[in-house]
């Protein structure tokens, strides 16, 4: 039950960020992972993204401080705990979006996505050795989220192609 609070809360500070910082978005999707924002990301202003980001993770912060060393011990640990997750550098994790978004200041979008693709491959190996070590199987779901950004960041460079593609032939006409 704590679980669900402390992700209500995490999502819920986002979509909070999302209309303080008026960042446009059509619809809220709930999925598995959490929240999803459609919003054109790549319009946004890097400072509006990282706090976008960074402001479920600081929520379950926030949620870790007031609740620690009360009877309400655990909700504080279980949401220190999605804090700390979530700032794991894998897409679609806040983490991830935001190594993305600063790379996104020195790279170009294709080497970015190879990038990110590489990051979430390293710790879905990472997270098998985890499992295969400990025998620790919550660790499934990041492996899931960290496919998840791999057929994301797979689907970006693919759409970029195919645009960059027609957008020759038009003009070569």
């Amino acid at each position: 039950m704590f679980i669900l609070i402390a992700l209500a809360a995490h999502e819920t500070a986002h979509l909070i960020s999302a209309v303080i910082l008026n960042i446009k978005f059509d619809k809220v999707k709930i999925t598995l992972f959490g929240f999803n924002l459609n919003a054109d990301l790549e319009s946004i202003a890097f400072i509006k993204k990282i706090l976008l980001f960074l402001s479920g993770p600081a929520c379950n912060i926030c949620l870790y401080i007031i609740f620690r060393n009360t009877i309400y011990n655990d909700f504080a640990d279980i949401n220190m705990f999605l804090a700390i997750v979530n700032m794991i550098p894998i897409v679609p994790l806040d983490g991830g979006n935001i190594c993305k978004s600063v790379l996104e200041l020195f790279l170009g979008s294709k080497a970015v996505c190879r990038y990110m693709i590489m990051t979430n491959t390293f710790f879905i190996v990472c997270f098998l050795v985890i499992i295969h070590m400990c025998k620790n199987y919550l660790y499934f779901i990041l492996i899931l989220m960290g496919l998840r950004g791999i057929l994301e960041e797979n689907r970006t460079l693919i759409e970029k192609s195919i645009r960059r593609n027609y957008n020759l032939i038009k003009l070569k006409k």
